[in-house]
Order: C-alpha cells, then structure tokens, then sequence
C-alpha cells in the first residue's frame, strides 16, 4: 500500500509539471503570436528617391554623376548609380538633373538667437524670449542654407539651450545645435555687461572670477543643459571698455575651467584675439574654435601645434 500511495503522489505530481508545461508552452506561443502579428502590422518605413545629377563623395573628392539617394524614413539606406535604383509603389521621388548634392555642412561658431542689428544699446530692450525667436527664424535659414549641425558659442540666458530642446522635440525647424549657454568671461571683460551705469549693478550671466568661482560656473552651465564651454580669453572688438589684444581669464583661471569641463565630458571653446590669451588657451587646453584676427602668427602656431596638421609644415 505504502508503494502505491508513493506511486499516485507521483503520477498527481506529473500530471501538475505537464499541466504547468502546457500553460508556459501556451502562454509562450501567445507570446510569440502576439510579437509575429505585430511584427507583421509594423509599417514599412517610408522610401524617399533623390535622383541627382552629381553627389560629392566628400571623403575622396570624386564627384560622381547621375546618383541616386534611396531615404528609407529618416535614414539614408543606399547611394547608387541611377541606373541601378529602381523606384517602388508608394515610393516619394524627387527629381534633382541639375543639382549637386553633398552632405550636410557644419558650422562650429555661431550665434543664432543673436540679432545684428541689436548688438550695442539696443540689444538691452531685446527679451530672452524675443532671443529664442530669433533663433528659430535663424535656424530654419541656417538649415535651408545646408548647415544640418551648428556649434552656438554664446547666448543670454540659456535662450540657445531652449531652441536645442524645440528643435530635438520637433517643435521648430533648424540643424542639430552644440550649445554653450552663456559665454563665461571676468567682470567687465567682453562676456559681461559693460553699457549700463553702475546704479544698475548689472552683469553679464556667464562672469565668474577667480578658480572658485569658475568652477561653479562651469558646473551651473552644465547643470541647465550646456554641451560645450564657451570662455572669453581677451578683450573683443563688440564690447564697451576692454581692450581685443588683452588677455582676461589668468591661465590657471583657465586650467581650472578645462579640468573641470572635462572631468563632466564637456569641451572648451575660447574667444581669443590677442597673442597672450590665444597661447594661454592653448597651454590650458582649450583645443576648439580659437578667433585671433589680429594676431595671426601666433594663432598659426597655436593650431599647428595642437592639430599636427600636414598643411602646418609648409
């Protein structure tokens, strides 16, 4: 009797393991049913046909005729001899014979929500928000003109950050932005505020002073969304009372802005005009987007040095 209860304990216990089997086998099969049927309604992503009359291969220099550039949604999924691209129902073709197509272009230095007309005194009565529109008239010309990525070295306010976001949400058109937020620089050096009178106790939102005080500025700029650095080396030709050939930030101001731009993964980009504060950038780190107009030798030498260019050797 004692090996037949053993025997019907065991066969209730198979009986439950096939019947927890058969559950997991059902539900997997519901599973997978579930992923083939969905798999099966995905839409096929959107074919755009581009027939050109030549596309530059910008990593060789060749210029190849009659191309064809097949757009599969929002990627580009073959370049090919027009000859050997065939279009397909509900395919969407654009015809370009007379066109050269070639791929987007970037510009590392702008100021989009920058308004050149209201640069000096006039720029005080311009609002953060009438900056962010600016911006987003300046970026649908900046995309139109065939820049799909732009580095924006300046701008009050976080109004730059602001038009990234809109642009990456879908909410305006434009190119893909680096932005830097507020330009950091000294008291009255050219990223401050120098045009009001002194009752105002007005100041520029990037100046910071000192190695304790540059390094809390670079991690609040950080904090509200900027991707790179932008720093005021020298003096510039825009601003009231500083000098364009002088330099500003001391080097280790500017060794402590790099050291702690790098250590949260953010590079440097530097405003410099004068041969000290272009040398002092370079010596700090900065490696990005040096503006030395008046001091052109040096400027040379300091990229030379820093890209190991072949040009540099002539």
């Amino acid at each position: 009797m004692k090996d037949l209860g053993i025997s019907i304990s065991r066969a209730r216990t198979q009986r439950k393991i096939s019947r927890l089997g058969a559950a997991i086998v059902a539900a997997l099969a519901a599973i997978v049913g579930i992923a083939i049927t969905a798999s099966a309604q995905a839409p096929t992503p959107k074919r755009t046909v581009v027939r050109a009359g030549h596309v530059l291969n910008v990593r060789t220099g060749e210029l190849r005729s009659n191309q064809t550039i097949v757009i599969e949604g929002d990627k580009i999924s073959q370049i090919a001899p027009s000859s050997e691209v065939k279009a397909s129902a509900g395919d969407t073709t654009i015809d370009l014979p007379d066109a050269t197509l070639l791929p987007g272009l970037i510009d590392m230095h702008t100021h989009l929500t920058f308004e050149l007309s209201s640069l000096s005194y006039e720029g005080l009565k311009i609002s953060t928000a009438r900056e962010a529109l600016h911006g987003a008239r300046n970026a649908r010309r900046t995309l139109e003109a065939g820049f799909t990525t732009v580095r924006n070295l300046g701008a009050k306010d976080y109004a730059d950050i602001a038009l990234r976001d809109a642009i990456n949400d879908g909410d305006v058109i434009g190119p893909r932005i680096v932005a830097s937020g507020p330009a950091l620089g000294i008291t009255g050096g050219h990223c401050d505020e120098n045009l009001l009178p002194p009752a105002f106790h007005f100041q520029g939102e990037g100046v910071a002073d000192g190695i304790e005080g540059v390094q809390h500025k670079v991690r609040e700029v950080i904090k509200y969304g900027a991707d790179v650095i932008k720093i005021c080396a020298t003096g510039g030709v825009l601003s009231k009372g500083d000098d364009p050939n002088a330099s500003q930030y001391t080097l280790e101001e500017m060794k402590a802005i790099v050291a702690d731009a790098h250590r949260l993964g953010r590079k440097v980009a530097a405003h410099a005009h004068g041969a000290e504060g272009v040398r002092w950038a370079s010596e700090a780190g900065v490696r990005h987007s040096f503006w030395a107009n008046t001091w052109k030798r040096t400027w040379t030498a300091v990229t030379c040095r820093n890209t190991r260019s072949k040009k540099c050797a002539t």
